[in-house]
């Protein structure tokens, strides 16, 4: 938002200086990005009248024109412009001027033809990006006057930049407030004096959608002057505001909507076929935007409408086929409310943006709109001449239905704060910014807050204006004391809370990713399992609320491969969306933990070769993460529409699956061209949740006993079998099992392996026998033959 230092002055009588008014303003939430100057430096550059205009003899695109400078003769000047022509007001640089582009006049012949200056267009002075021909000025302007005077110049920027909630300050009335309310001031807005209706012209309105539209107001306006000039005053102040001229009518909208913060929208009356309606769009409508685009408008859209179809997209663009344009001679000017939720998304939805809609999506204020229209038809008429008819309002439901009340509590502003407030000074600040207060006990309000404050919904919404006015620079800096809670005693350590230190600890970096994600890349993640589509999204690419974090982790590593990364750790703990009817809004979220690896297993070091990533070390990655968690944590093949083949497993943690991993499926290959694929785990979060009791145990002094095993099993038979079957048999005095070989060949029988395990005995108290540990062996054998099939290899 783009404010003009002059004319915020008009509305409020300050001598503060610019920069105390930038400081103002952004301690006030309104946080001013850079105050810029109106325009460059136009010194040597005047006001000229063209007296003469006739063709170079020597060059058919040149002319010689005589201009007025108000000096004692007029000067001969040489122009290429198209629309040179004789009594066009136009500005001069004279000898000696040095234009912004660096271009210093001076006095030459083109074509054997003196030229003594230059006329000059928009762009040559820096003031807009029009280059097609002269700036023409208004036929009045004083010849000889410096243009800067005649332009209101020098005069600065204020380039501000608003949070969402602040739409009431997309204006300079609401920009005007904050000020004078910082400085106790009184605004002085201008005094409007709409024109009494002398004609009986008027369009009926009717609105059919009347929860998203307020109220819809119209005016006509006969017998304007065709092509009647924008004033320069404000064509400079919608310059100075990035906002380019077009025509009297659409200027005056565009200026309405600057001073107040109400979208205006400019019909050529004689194109208006029967009654304007509000309605919903019909499925399969169309309308060619201002902008020539053909939209294909949506049923959900709030469109307006005429007999023969819609003629604007409500609260955003205008259509062609009633646009004003330089022929217009009667004019209906519309000034609506339409309600926030009306407007949401449509400018994602058709990829549209406009200053407009940028107000509506944030909320205008319903009490603006009959003002809005007074301003308008008062600068139309006034400058354009015409007469006006009388106005139309058609109301549909208010966009409150009740009037706001929020209960204010002076102990709750001291709590949240940090600091008390005189009561008395709440009782002034407030109402400065237009929230009314009733008294209800001492310290108590009841707050009605003003019609252009959207955000304005709970107690702790008051108690931020309140710390705005009060000035967060004079709250009083103290040391907060905090009391923490008694911690159980239970010696549990949270898992869950250091997992991502585990990652980093391993080399893994964090990554921050999008919710939504592109559909194709879902689904082949997903194996085209239903996903949650968003209504709004903000790009055609992610238009799917994640069920796999994946689907933002591999985007992420592919990024960093093309960037010759060659070894990626990526982990990320997010939300998946599940679609369920069973959860609030039909949506289940899921606290997941996912990760992913790829490149060399380690760094590489000159006494070492380089080892590829494979399946062993992302498993150790994810067993590195529940260390310390109880229960009994296994992988199972298991087939994943997005992992490899014989590379995937499912996570089980005490018979339930909390997770998977493997790596990528080759079906990702066409996607990642020439790409070793990368290692992806995803586990339940809450899986890895706080554990039991952890107690340290004394180390037993006995010496520990090992025996090796060679078993003979089946090709199928997971090693992780074994391990199981030799733990079934529960005894104390095995502290571990090691494998530390797997052979086949010759030897061997077709279909079977040979598994080397190493099992560690020790016991607390006494120093074991090998009669004791045989007994142990005897039963793990038994356990091993009953439940793998397995027998001693050799025998």
């Amino acid at each position: 938002m783009k404010i003009s230092e002059q004319w915020l002055r008009e509305w409020v009588d300050t001598d503060a200086s610019v920069d105390v008014l930038t400081q103002e303003l952004t301690m006030a939430g309104l946080e001013v990005d850079d105050v810029l100057d109106g325009a460059p430096v136009l010194d040597a550059v005047v006001v000229g009248r063209i007296t003469d205009c006739k063709p170079h003899p020597q060059a058919d695109r040149l002319k010689l024109c005589q201009v007025d400078v108000g000096s004692d003769t007029p000067l001969a000047i040489v122009c290429g412009a198209p629309n040179a022509a004789t009594d066009l007001m136009v500005p001069v640089a004279l000898v000696g001027a040095t234009l912004p582009n660096g271009l210093t006049i001076e006095a030459t012949e083109i074509r054997g033809e003196a030229s003594a200056g230059m006329l000059c267009s928009a762009s040559e002075l820096g003031l807009s990006q029009d280059s097609a021909g002269l700036f023409a000025l208004a036929p009045d302007a004083p010849v000889g006057m410096p243009l800067s005077d005649y332009l209101g110049l020098p005069d600065r920027v204020l380039d501000i930049d608003l949070t969402p909630n602040r739409g009431d300050c997309l204006s300079l009335r609401g920009v005007a407030r904050e000020i004078a309310v910082a400085q106790d001031l009184p605004v002085h807005a201008p005094a409007i004096s709409a024109p009494p209706a002398s004609i009986d012209a008027r369009c009926a309105v009717r609105i059919d959608a009347p929860d998203r539209c307020a109220a819809y107001a119209a005016r006509t306006i006969e017998n304007i002057q065709a092509n009647a000039a924008t004033p320069v005053w404000m064509s400079e102040r919608l310059r100075r505001a990035g906002v380019r001229r077009i025509s009297l009518p659409v200027d005056i909208g565009n200026y309405v909507m600057l001073e107040f913060g109400q979208p205006m929208h400019a019909f050529d009356a004689d194109k208006l076929e029967g009654t304007i309606c509000v309605r919903l769009a019909s499925e399969g409508e169309h309308i060619v935007t201002l902008d020539g685009e053909d939209v294909a408008l949506d049923a959900s859209t709030l469109v307006i409408t005429d007999d023969s179809g819609p003629v604007a997209i409500a609260g955003m663009i205008g259509g062609q086929r009633t646009a004003v344009d330089e022929h217009t001679r009667n004019v209906v000017f519309e000034s609506a409310c339409f309600t926030p939720a009306a407007v949401a998304g449509q400018g994602r939805r058709y990829k549209i943006h406009t200053d407009s809609l940028h107000r509506f999506e944030r909320g205008v204020d319903p009490a603006l709109y009959s003002l809005a229209l007074d301003r308008a038809a008062e600068l139309l008429v006034g400058h354009g001449g015409g007469s006006a008819g009388p106005v139309v309002v058609t109301e549909g439901a208010p966009v409150w239905p009740q009037p706001r009340r929020i209960a204010l509590d002076t102990h709750h502003i001291s709590r949240l704060l940090g600091q008390s407030v005189d009561d008395a000074w709440v009782e002034k600040a407030l109402p400065a910014l237009g929230i009314t207060l009733e008294a209800e006990g001492e310290g108590q309000w009841i707050a009605c807050p003003p019609s252009w404050r959207y955000d304005l919904e709970i107690e702790a919404d008051l108690i931020e204006e309140v710390a705005r006015v009060y000035g967060y620079d004079h709250l009083q800096t103290r040391d907060s004391s905090v009391t923490l809670p008694p911690v159980p005693a239970d010696g549990g350590l949270d898992t869950a809370a250091h997992a991502g230190i585990t990652l980093r600890e391993r080399g893994y970096n964090e990554a921050i990713t999008y919710s939504f994600v592109e559909p194709g890349l879902h689904a082949q993640l997903t194996g085209g399992e239903p996903a949650v589509v968003l209504d709004n999204p903000i790009s055609d690419q992610l238009v799917e609320m994640r069920r796999t974090l994946w689907a933002g982790l591999l985007p992420s590593w592919h990024h960093n491969v093309r960037r010759q990364q060659a070894t990626i750790r990526l982990y990320e703990r997010g939300l998946r969306f599940i679609p369920d009817g069973q959860s609030e809004h039909g949506i289940g979220q899921h606290d997941t933990l996912a990760g992913l690896a790829s490149g060399l297993a380690e760094d590489t070091h000159w006494d070492r070769p380089a080892r590829a990533l494979d399946f062993f070390d992302i498993k150790g990655d994810v067993e590195a993460l529940f260390a310390g968690v109880p229960g009994r944590l296994t992988f199972e093949a298991a087939a994943h529409p997005a992992l490899h083949p014989g590379r995937s497993a499912q996570i089980v943690l005490d018979g339930k699956p909390v997770g998977w991993l493997g790596q990528l499926s080759p079906d990702f290959s066409k996607r990642y061209k020439n790409i070793e694929l990368p290692y992806v785990f995803e586990v339940d979060y809450e899986s890895l949740g706080k554990p039991g009791d952890i107690r340290f145990e004394a180390l037993s002094e006995q010496p520990t006993v090992r025996r090796d095993l060679a078993l003979v099993v089946a090709e199928g038979v997971p090693v992780a079998a074994l391990v199981d079957a030799i733990e079934s048999v529960d005894v104390p005095e095995l502290r571990s099992v090691q494998i530390f070989d797997v052979f086949r060949g010759e030897g061997l029988e077709t279909g079977f392996k040979s598994v080397a395990l190493g099992l560690i005995f020790q016991d607390k108290a006494s120093t074991l026998t090998d009669e004791r540990v045989e007994k142990i062996i005897d039963r793990v054998l038994t356990a091993l033959h009953e439940r793998c099939d397995a027998r001693i290899r050799g025998e």
